[in-house]
Parts: structure tokens; sequence; C-alpha cells
């Protein structure tokens, strides 16, 4: 799978980003590799605001969030979320919301999802994006 995203974009999950800033996670080599095979991430800005909470409640110190924020920034393409998408993500999972407004903003923009999360793998599924959380 790494093959597909060479030199391509792709909306990247907040626990990608929690793994790559956290260097003794389980996953932050794999959340690396991930990310790296990308020309630039697509980020939503719930994506950033739960990146933002998750490093609070870790207990990350804010001038080290800050510029791990800015570094996404920098790095990323910010889009927005349509009304479309809400209406679309609201009939798919009210229980898990944040990760349904996620694959349904990569199904409008036909591109796929970096994530690590299960949720968003089985979402994905029912209504056709690619989730990829492996190297391939």
């Amino acid at each position: 799978m790494i093959g597909l995203l060479k030199r391509k974009l792709a909306i990247v999950d907040t626990n990608v980003l929690i793994f790559d800033f956290v260097e003794n996670s389980q996953y932050h080599e794999l959340s690396r590799k991930l990310l790296n095979s990308l020309n630039r991430m697509i980020i939503l800005p719930n994506i950033l605001v739960e990146f933002i909470l998750v490093s609070r409640r870790l207990k990350i110190a804010d001038d080290e969030i800050k510029a791990k924020v800015e570094e996404i920034l920098k790095n990323s393409i910010m889009v927005r979320v349509r009304k479309e998408d809400i209406r679309e993500a609201i009939s798919l999972s009210l229980k898990e919301i944040n990760d349904a407004i996620i694959v349904c903003v990569a199904k409008r923009l036909n591109v796929p999802v970096i994530s690590l999360d299960s949720d968003v793998k089985k979402l994905g599924e029912n209504i056709g994006v690619l989730v990829i959380d492996k190297l391939d």
C-alpha cells in the first residue's frame, strides 16, 4: 500500500499524528513511515482540535504541542468540512461522529485515509473509502 501512497495525498487521522508525536509510542515508527510516504497530508479542523486535546491529556508541554501544530500546518492542506459531509456522517455513525466525518470527507475528495483505528477502517469499508493502516 505504501507504493499507492507514494507522492500522493491522504487524510491523516489523529491517532497517526499522536503516534508520530509520541516517540516512545507503540506505533511511532509505523506512523512516521506512513506520514513520510505522502507529499502532503490532508487535515480537517476537527482532527487538529482532537490532536491538541489528546496531546494535553497526555501531559505534553504546551510549547511542544504548539510547535508540532505549527509543523502539521506547514506540511498539510487544511480542508473544510461541508454541510453535506456532516449530514452523511450523521447517517453513517453518530457514535463515532468524528471518524465518520473523516471518511465522508475522504469520499468527497476521493482520497484515502491513513488511520490505525479499527472504527475508521470499518466506516471506510461501509462507504467505499480506502483506509490504510499498514505498510505493504
